[in-house]
């Protein structure tokens, strides 16, 4: 089946370059240098063999979940990685890992693929959603919607650290400090590429609160986006995720802070760190170029919405080295497992974008008075026949360049 390419473009290509750079200065800004070219190869075809070596590029989520995969079915894997260790592009803070588009619980379907949950992770069942005007609504579901986990290099039971100590027990060997080229990796998971279409700005600090979890659709606070305040275990983390007007996030950061001390009656923010990150988004033609395999954003698998990719970078992993481990075609594996979800997200954004506050009362009025917003947002991440009828449209609308 012929994939249509489609690509997330938002009005950045007069980004000053300061915006790029102080995003380098926070390391995250790293995985837009050595971009992987665009390739004419498809080709798999790895031998299984003991002398046979699976090089992967990254160490983030996605490349390590592929390696861990591969080392348990007999393979020798060596990751490589630029930086000189795991979640360098993130300060301790807190993200979700989403719980909401399928309904296996994301834990056991990575269980069930040979990744154990050796991280810290807290279930939430719901939280207060803020609408434009400030007006909270509390969700409540039975079924946990997301789970926090923390990233970095920092606590040890981190997403990234449990992931990188999970894989070093297998066998996986791992080169830090060093990057190697695409042409000889067997599956690239660099992180983002290309222009941001999504960034976020935000700061971890201590406070001595009940766990807690919240978010607020404000185009003050986060341009077509929102702003959440997640708090556990005596720690909270406050972010603003733009989708445009990425000059401002400076400003919408300071704005997100005064907001939740007036709302919350916070009075300072104690042994404050800064963070920031960026991603991007596509629906690639396919994602087995040069020999490799491309998994996580370095593939585009992000959640067009919200930019929810944890789950998406994990899974991609697990098909790449299954794609190897059984000879199976790669392509054929994410778009049976994931496409559905990418279209469906795309639409999402459009709309989301096109009817401002009406969508964002939408969304708010439609969690907060369902008493299973699961299944809401179950059927919002698929790929309905509302959204197929819809998906031409906006697919169009995105290989003219038009900003959806």
């Amino acid at each position: 089946m012929a994939i249509t390419k489609t690509k997330l473009t938002l009005p950045t290509l007069m980004i000053p370059f300061r915006i790029l750079a102080w995003f380098r200065k926070t390391e995250c800004g790293g995985a837009l240098d050595g971009l992987v070219p665009k390739s004419k190869g498809y080709i798999l075809g790895h031998m299984r063999n003991e002398k046979n070596i699976i090089k992967i590029a990254g160490a983030g989520p996605a490349g390590i979940a592929a390696s861990l995969i591969l080392v348990k079915a007999g393979y020798r894997v060596q990751v490589f990685e630029q930086r000189s260790g795991v979640g360098r592009r993130f300060n301790d803070d807190y993200q979700g890992l989403e719980n909401w588009s399928r309904q296996e619980d994301v834990l056991t379907e990575l269980v069930t693929a040979g990744i154990k949950p050796t991280w810290w992770h807290r279930p939430f069942y719901g939280g207060v959603l803020y609408d434009p005007n400030l007006r909270p609504i509390k969700i409540a579901s039975p079924q946990p919607l997301f789970y926090m986990v923390r990233r970095g290099a920092i606590y040890p039971q981190s997403l990234d650290l449990a992931l990188l100590n999970q894989a070093q027990n297998a066998g996986v060997e791992f080169v830090f400090n060093q990057r190697v080229d695409p042409y000889f990796a067997n599956i690239i998971a660099t992180g983002p590429q290309g222009i941001p279409g999504i960034i976020a700005a935000g700061i971890t600090f201590k406070i001595e609160r009940e766990d807690f979890a919240t978010a607020i659709l404000n185009d003050a606070l986060a341009p077509a986006g929102y702003m959440y305040f997640l708090i556990a275990d005596g720690q909270a983390t406050l972010a603003t995720v733009l989708f445009e007007n990425f000059k401002e996030v400076q400003g919408c950061l300071q704005r997100s802070m005064e907001s939740v001390q007036r709302l919350f009656g916070i009075t300072d923010f104690p042994n404050l760190k800064r963070w920031g990150g960026y991603g991007s988004f596509s629906i690639p033609q396919s994602c087995e170029q040069n020999g490799a395999l491309l998994v996580g954003e370095a593939a585009g698998f992000q959640d067009f919405l919200f930019g929810f990719g944890i789950r998406n970078a994990l899974i991609s992993g697990v098909l790449a080295a299954r794609s190897i481990i059984e000879g199976r075609s790669y392509d054929e594996l994410w778009r049976v497992r994931l496409l559905p979800h990418l279209k469906a997200s795309l639409i999402n954004r459009a709309v989301y974008r096109r009817l401002g506050n009406v969508a964002k009362r939408g969304l708010w009025y439609m969690t907060g008075r369902n008493k299973r917003p699961e299944r809401f947002m179950r059927w919002l991440y698929n790929f309905s026949a509302l959204h197929q009828a819809l998906y031409p449209f906006v697919a169009v609308d995105q290989s003219q360049g038009n900003r959806i």
